[in-house]
């Protein structure tokens, strides 16, 4: 009897964590059901079905030796390809790194300016371009004033 209840509030669990992300926390994914939605902007403020407060973008190209201070991570990665962070209270709680692959491009995002970025949740708000059926570029639409979102130096 002990065990039939806690079989049942795992099963509620599971479903509604499974629920609040039916695919999953793939921000491509994410980005793409947007856009194909008819919505050219999407804020990831309220997109994501995970709990971040700071998203960090590293161009390709942007050394490990630099990223890894300032997400407080070890050098796990390869030091090739875009990649996306997300973080909570300083850890890691998403990441996706989008590889080079000329023979067969990536279903992946990028970000314009091409610049290393940081944002917090409350001003993650962005224009979606749709650059081929694989790429999607997006554009930040500041929605308060911040000194200077770039992480690259000068």
């Amino acid at each position: 009897m002990k065990y039939k209840f806690f079989r049942k509030v795992f099963l509620f669990v599971v479903l509604t964590t499974v629920s609040c992300c039916p695919s999953g926390t793939d921000i491509y994914t994410i980005v793409k059901r947007t856009y194909n939605n008819g919505n050219d902007t999407i804020d990831f403020g309220e997109a994501l079905c995970f709990d971040w407060d700071r998203m960090y973008w590293f161009p390709i190209g942007y050394s490990l030796d630099n990223i890894n201070p300032i997400v407080n991570i070890n050098a796990f990665w390869q030091d090739v390809g875009d990649r996306i962070v997300f973080v909570k209270n300083g850890r890691v709680v998403y990441h996706k790194e989008y590889f080079p692959c000329h023979e067969t491009p990536l279903k992946r995002i990028s970000f314009n300016p091409d610049l290393a970025l940081v944002f917090q949740k409350d001003n993650a708000l962005f224009a979606i371009e749709k650059l081929s059926d694989k790429l999607y570029v997006l554009s930040h639409i500041p929605k308060t004033i911040v000194s200077d979102t770039s992480l690259s130096e000068n």
